[in-house]
């Protein structure tokens, strides 16, 4: 989510119903927003500031005054004292937020697993999930992943969040109920370029030059910390 979406016209907005989308036009290009993001984010500030005309009506979803019911929202929640602490995805679990915001207070360095929720299965992430938790500035504060030697960083996708883990002790800090580590294993591919793979059941997930690098790869996505240059 685009945390600057709320101060953008309404009047440049158009509805892609096959998409499932807000599009918003700017100078320079189009920014997108889909419908239940719209609504979700308006109905939970809606909720926290406890201003019900802020929620979305059923009549609203998928539709021009959706998006326009989501920027009042934003509005509201920026000039309102909330707008000081971290504003976390609609779905987070709440003991997931709080360890977030504890990791950022105390500059841990931390592995992120995000992932499916309703499978508690891992996408695999290599990129961005190794740093540590900032936060960004504008209307919405949101967590961002830092990597190291980096001044900014990437919004955290708080409500895929399956897994932090302490880089430094390997202990982990928060785990999603569903979540499961990720079964994988290593295999020659009969390709004399990349002769070892790693596999997910039956998909064929990366590919190697080296088994070292391989079983480098597999243990990072098993959660344990190996610096992904190694296997890069």
């Amino acid at each position: 989510m685009n945390t600057s979406l709320g101060d953008r016209p309404t009047s440049r907005v158009t509805v892609n119903g096959a998409q499932r989308l807000y599009v918003i036009a700017f100078d320079g290009g189009v920014s997108c927003l889909g419908f239940d993001n719209a609504r979700d984010h308006a109905n939970q500030i809606a909720e926290r500031l406890r201003r019900p005309e802020l929620a979305f009506a059923a009549s609203d979803h998928a539709e021009p005054a959706g998006y326009t019911k989501y920027m009042r929202a934003i509005q509201a929640w920026s000039s309102s004292s909330a707008s000081r602490h971290t504003y976390f995805d609609p779905g987070t679990a709440p003991e997931a937020a709080r360890v977030l915001e504890r990791c950022r207070n105390e500059g841990n360095k931390v592995r992120l697993v995000l992932g499916d929720t309703a499978a508690g299965e891992s996408w695999l992430d290599e990129y961005d999930v190794v740093g540590t938790i900032g936060r960004s500035s504008g209307p919405l504060r949101v967590p961002l992943l830092i990597e190291e030697g980096e001044d900014g960083g990437g919004a955290i996708l708080t409500a895929c969040l399956l897994c932090v883990i302490d880089w430094r002790s390997s202990r982990v800090l928060y785990r999603y109920p569903a979540y499961r580590v990720v079964d994988l294993a290593i295999a020659p591919s009969g390709d004399d370029q990349r002769p070892w793979v790693v596999r997910r059941r039956e998909e064929t997930v990366a590919r190697f030059e080296v088994v070292g690098k391989a079983a480098a790869y597999l243990a990072f996505m098993r959660g344990l910390p190996v610096e992904p240059t190694i296997f890069r």
